[in-house]
């Protein structure tokens, strides 16, 4: 196993697969990661030398804001929109859709859920 933030990175996939694992990496920024480094982006992680892991993790480390920091970050910013006094943050704290999306026949299920309320299905 691969460690990188406390997240195990499975040793048998390709790097481009086994990064976006991590919060915060997607498969573009996988491949980003694979060109700015030189790897293939066939490369198995278990095909790493130690050398390439370590330059792996620092560029990881250093340039990207990953897992609880990123999360804490994103927590931070609704917290601002809601303190402004914002409509976008009124509508983050009704648990309404935040982006334009329509609420007419969408953006219903999470205030069920989060609200408790039953959900009715047809027998």
């Amino acid at each position: 196993m691969f460690l990188i933030f406390g997240v195990k990175l499975s040793t048998n996939k390709k790097i481009i697969y086994a990064l976006p694992k991590l919060y915060g990496i997607g498969k573009s920024s996988a491949i980003t990661i694979c060109k700015e480094l030189g790897f293939s982006p066939e490369l198995q992680i278990k095909d790493l030398i130690e050398e390439q892991q370590f330059l792996l993790v620092k560029k990881v480390k250093e340039e990207y804001c990953l897992e609880d920091n990123l999360r804490e970050k994103i927590k931070g910013n609704v917290r601002d929109y809601i303190a402004n006094g914002s409509i976008r943050g009124y509508r983050h704290k009704k648990h309404l859709p935040v982006r334009g999306q329509r609420t007419h026949s969408n953006g219903k299920t999470p205030r069920r859920i989060l609200f408790g309320l039953s959900i009715k299905t047809k027998n």
